[in-house]
């Protein structure tokens, strides 16, 4: 008897796995959809949208105490910091946000998406949530947006928290940018899946599995936007100005992280950012690229703890 029960089981186990792998394959877009919210449910978060001064933010929220509001990157968005929020929540409230342009927010073709406005609409949204004093993170875009964040609204940010962050002369003058200039190409923004493997490729430290439906819905939502982040991109080139050119000395505590292998955002910019914020520890992380949140969650988080940890010892000397 028990070994018919098994037998069930396991044949039970491979129809569900065969059905997955159809699905998978046959409705991608409902099979990424799906995974996505499971990856928000395991993550412990919600999704939540907050109107202010005329935009909307669609944003997820997890997790108990002080706020954390983490920042996503160029053509990214808020669900890029499920996989390390489980490490985050049990000590932080999280607030990912989509900043306008990206994720699930409004695009408003003739809107401005400088660093500067992305700056404003960020305090607009801490704003509306009624927070007076945060802690920030922030990944590629996303960090140079926050760090310049903490440089305007001092009062504001208690701590702050750059992975692989732009914004640096040594972010401004990257190949990749170079590149774009003279060509209009940037391996961020695609509409093949040729160019999204060279994509991952540059983005990622190491090859690492991604389903097919997860990667199939990406490029659709990258082919949609092709056009719009382009332009984003093309004014950027033209206006955007390093930090260490404006500010030095900042004393907001900082945790600069790098990855090693990161082929977006040289490696070096971490000095020019120790430079603005000297109150900063910097980690390097091996055999990771441009996206430590994703690529090595646990690590990435168990280190920002510590820093956090860190900053309370220092506190209380």
């Amino acid at each position: 008897m028990l070994k018919k029960s098994l037998i069930g089981l396991l044949a039970l186990l491979l129809i569900l796995l065969a059905t997955a792998a159809a699905m998978n394959r046959l409705a991608p877009m409902t099979t990424a959809i799906f995974l996505r919210d499971l990856s928000r449910t395991a993550a412990g978060l919600e999704s939540k949208t907050l109107d202010v001064q005329g935009m909307k933010f669609p944003y997820l929220q997890g997790g108990t105490g002080a706020p954390l509001i983490l920042v996503h990157g160029f053509t990214d968005n808020k669900d890029t910091w499920d996989a390390i929020a489980p490490y985050l929540t049990p000590q932080y409230t999280v607030y990912a946000p989509d900043l306008p342009g990206y994720g699930d927010a409004t695009r408003d073709p003739n809107g401005d998406y400088s660093f500067e406005a992305q700056v404003e609409n960020l305090h607009a949204f801490i704003q509306g949530l009624g927070l007076t004093s945060v802690d920030l993170g922030g990944n590629s875009m996303g960090g140079g947006v926050v760090a310049l964040y903490a440089a305007k609204y001092p009062n504001v940010v208690s701590s702050l928290w750059l992975l692989d962050a732009a914004g640096t002369q040594e972010a401004i003058d990257s190949p990749l940018l170079k590149n774009f200039a003279l060509t209009g190409e940037f391996p961020l923004l695609v509409k093949t899946p040729e160019q999204q493997a060279r994509q991952f490729a540059l983005l990622l430290g190491k090859p690492r599995f991604i389903p097919y439906s997860v990667a199939y819905a990406y490029l659709q939502n990258s082919i949609k936007d092709y056009e719009f982040h382009g332009n984003i991109l093309k004014k950027w080139v033209k206006i955007v100005s390093p930090i260490e050119s404006h500010f030095s000395n900042l004393q907001t505590p900082t945790l600069i992280v790098t990855g090693e292998k990161d082929q977006i955002i040289p490696p070096a910019s971490v000095k020019a950012f120790a430079q603005v914020f000297p109150k900063s520890q910097t980690k390097v992380m091996p055999e990771i690229g441009h996206l430590p949140m994703l690529e090595d969650p646990k690590s990435a988080a168990a280190d920002y703890l510590a820093f956090r940890a860190s900053l309370v010892k220092a506190q209380s000397q």
